[in-house]
């Protein structure tokens, strides 16, 4: 069962930081095309004679940088995430393409004959623990304790339930978006060279498939479309909980198109509990509300002796 985890944690590894763009009242939907930039740049850095690890440097860098300019636009320009990231998408994946044609590999084509060291970052195990698993793990405590115990966290969670008590409270409403999105971009450039590692191939597409099942977590782990609520913890779950459950459905026999509308099910239904456990919430306290107005007219109203 550990061994099986491979398959399907790195998804989590991106689900933690998107978590936290999400929280702020963000969103990025270019994390796929960040992770296929990444992931081609380190292959191609390293065709052309670099060391590999120089070249995950690279790669890493390339997706520091688009995290960058996906921070800058919605700062600057106070745009819909949304709509910006929605054109960064495609820009990156485009800039992935013509990277991979600067490769002398065609179209989806893969860069192959990735040293054995860097084959096991991924595949390899570490106590008889899979490496993916362990690197998730990691990721998972740095980002509760990002989100859970630090400053950070705290503003970002105001910033995500209230921008103009924010402000006037003179947070750097700026820094801290900038920072969730430059985290999910690296952490997205990283999922980019694991996935490199664990298929033993660099490709312009190996995101392409990334963004649904990431955001399905993010949604099924409970954090809000809305910003200023969610936890760590939930999107761990999440992790865990469709993960193994794609896994067993796959196991039954069921095809990926069978699987998907099962979790796209799971998805639909998550939501609609949410939306009704906030409205059952909203109408029990505007109740408490009336109940204690119409006390206190009660006993303004009563004859003074």
């Amino acid at each position: 069962m550990l061994n099986s985890t491979s398959d399907f944690v790195y998804l989590g590894i991106i689900a933690m930081p998107l978590a936290l763009v999400m929280i702020t009242g963000g969103i990025d939907i270019s994390f796929g095309s960040v992770a296929s930039l990444s992931a081609i740049i380190t292959g191609v850095t390293f065709q052309a004679g670099l060391n590999i690890w120089l070249a995950v440097l690279v790669g890493l860098a390339a997706a520091f940088v688009a995290g960058l300019v996906n921070a800058a636009l919605i700062v600057s320009t106070g745009a819909q995430p949304m709509v910006i990231t929605l054109g960064t998408l495609f820009l990156f994946a485009g800039l992935a393409l013509g990277a991979s044609g600067l490769g002398g590999v065609s179209s989806f084509e893969g860069i192959s004959g990735l040293p054995p060291s860097f084959v096991a970052l991924a595949s390899g195990k570490t106590l008889g623990v899979p490496n993916m698993l362990v690197i998730f793990l990691v990721v998972a405590v740095v980002f509760a304790v990002l989100l859970g115990k630090s400053s950070y966290g705290r503003q970002a969670r105001l910033i995500g339930a209230n921008p103009k008590a924010a402000a006037y409270a003179g947070l750097s409403i700026g820094k801290v978006i900038t920072v969730s999105y430059v985290l999910t971009a690296l952490c997205a450039g990283f999922v980019g060279i694991l996935l490199t590692s664990y298929l033993s191939s660099a490709r312009a597409d190996i995101g392409d498939a990334l963004l649904m099942p990431t955001l399905t977590l993010v949604v099924i782990g409970g954090v809000s479309m809305y910003g200023g609520e969610g936890s760590i913890g939930g999107v761990l779950i999440a992790t865990f909980v469709i993960g193994f459950l794609q896994q067993g459905l796959r196991f039954m026999g069921m095809t990926e198109n069978q699987v998907a509308v099962v979790t796209g099910s799971a998805l639909v239904v998550v939501a609609s509990l949410r939306w009704w456990s906030g409205h059952f919430r909203e109408r029990v306290k505007n109740r408490r509300v009336q109940r204690a107005a119409l006390k206190a007219e009660g006993k303004s109203a009563q004859p003074v002796a």
